[in-house]
């Protein structure tokens, strides 16, 4: 992960948006995830591939901002339609796929069959896996 940068990062206009985020929508993000959106908002990633099974070289696009103004932020998609309650998006793909959180884990959700596949215990682990 050591060589893992990102660029296109927006400064988060409030320092307290993580925390107020997570007690308005009565939330908990993992710490290894705060850290990095806190430091990296909305950036992109220069490791930016994963693989999920057997479909390799899935793009991971941004991080969703926490700024209510910047273009793809996480309160638009607050409310994505799926059958899967609870889950929390914070990063997108090239295609409109999400990375969210859902029961404290990392998974991939595809937003054409609504369907969840696990990429993770953890973000770090997550982060470790791309190329």
């Amino acid at each position: 992960m050591s060589s893992l940068t990102w660029k296109y990062v927006k400064e988060l206009k409030n320092e307290s948006a993580i925390e107020n985020f997570e007690k308005n929508q009565q939330v908990h993000i993992p710490n290894d995830l705060k850290e990095i959106i806190s430091k990296y908002n909305n950036g992109r990633p220069s490791l930016r591939y994963f693989d999920l099974g057997n479909e390799k070289g899935i793009e991971f696009k941004k991080l969703l901002s926490f700024n209510s103004d910047d273009k793809e932020n996480i309160f638009e998609f607050l409310s994505i339609d799926s059958q899967h309650s609870g889950l929390l998006p914070f990063a997108d793909d090239i295609s409109g796929n999400l990375l969210c959180l859902y029961k404290g884990k990392i998974y991939f959700w595809n937003h054409e069959s609504d369907t969840l596949t696990f990429l993770a215990d953890t973000f770090s682990e997550f982060l470790s896996t791309l190329y």
